[in-house]
């Protein structure tokens, strides 16, 4: 056979290969429809009007539902292991960040150079701060998802408080406390108003006592540390002004020795009029972090807006060893 036509076979055979490739690629995103995660106890009044919508929407998703703590973050772990390339969370800031332990735990065991598994949101909770950040929230269920299924996807920094995953706020010491005892039969009965309620018992107590250590600082003592890796703390209303989800830091505001009600007046006008460096607060920038707590009781975090147990008397903030990709 002469060179030539060696030469046109190969290339006709590479291209029926290609075809064959194209067409088994497309059967494979025809089956695998985006996920979404529903957490019908989220809103258990409304369960399922909210299922019947998620079910409607378009393109159509694949909705999982949750049956108990913890669901969300298996579920998720095992859509984005299966090789999805989008998983959804549809509920508050605490389902997305059930989500996200779930995706990120199969991101990092992923090879070098591995696509990773985004995240997505639909905002369906109390507060949804993240979507807030995103500017998601408000907008109806089919815009948000219309931008979830067509958005470029782009990566924010992600952060670890010791093994546990966080993506917008944090927060050590009084306002952990008022999640703590913010119970879902509150946040369900009185909406955002529960957390009011809440910081109400707590900052007639005596403030826990921590120490903020800081690579080549001081280490900096206070009885609230709140942590920005967005513009949003706790509702819509920017805490952080300046704080950007990809500049590889957090913003930290330390309230220096102020009890329960002090901190309830400062944090208000902050929210008013912003904050800087004063004899009250330790403002600043950090990459990485630790709290302990000076008792050597286990400290009182959240992450996202929710409790985070065990995390021990010290916890170390620190950037993921990756970025995550969202959706939005």
């Amino acid at each position: 056979m002469a060179p030539s036509s060696c030469v046109r076979s190969l290339v006709r055979c590479l291209d029926r290969h290609l075809s064959l490739a194209g067409r088994v690629a497309s059967v494979n995103m025809t089956r695998m429809p985006i996920p979404i995660i529903l957490n019908p106890a989220a809103r258990s009044t409304k369960a399922a009007a909210l299922e019947n919508a998620l079910r409607s929407l378009s393109p159509a998703p694949e909705l999982h539902l949750t049956s108990g703590p913890g669901d969300a973050s298996t579920i998720a772990e095992k859509l984005a292991d299966a090789g999805h390339e989008l998983v959804v969370a549809a509920g508050g800031d605490g389902t997305m960040n059930e989500v996200l332990q779930g995706v990120c735990r199969s991101n990092a065991n992923r090879p070098a150079g591995a696509p990773h598994t985004a995240l997505g949101v639909l905002p369906l909770g109390t507060m949804n701060v993240f979507s807030i950040e995103l500017k998601l929230a408000g907008q109806d269920l089919a815009t948000c998802w219309s931008r979830i299924t067509s958005s470029s996807r782009p990566e924010i920094d992600l952060w670890q408080a010791n093994d546990h995953f966080f993506i917008q706020l944090g927060g050590v010491g009084l306002d952990a406390q008022i999640v703590q005892e913010t119970s879902w039969e509150q946040k369900k009965k009185y909406g955002p108003l529960s957390y009011v309620m809440s910081a109400v018992n707590v900052l007639m107590r005596p403030p826990p006592m921590l120490s903020v250590s800081i690579p080549d600082k001081s280490p900096l003592l206070g009885t609230v540390v709140l942590i920005g890796n967005g513009r949003h703390y706790g509702g819509p209303l920017p805490l952080f002004r300046e704080a950007s989800n990809a500049d590889g830091k957090l913003d930290l505001i330390i309230f220096r020795g102020l009890g329960g009600l002090e901190f309830l007046q400062l944090f208000r006008r902050m929210l008013d009029e912003g904050y800087t460096q004063s004899e009250y607060l330790d403002c600043m920038q950090a990459a990485a972090f630790s709290v302990s707590s000076h008792d050597g009781q286990d400290l009182p975090v959240e992450l996202d807006g929710e409790l985070v147990t065990g995390l021990g008397p010290s916890v170390e903030f620190r950037a993921a060893p990756f970025r995550l990709r969202i959706a939005a």
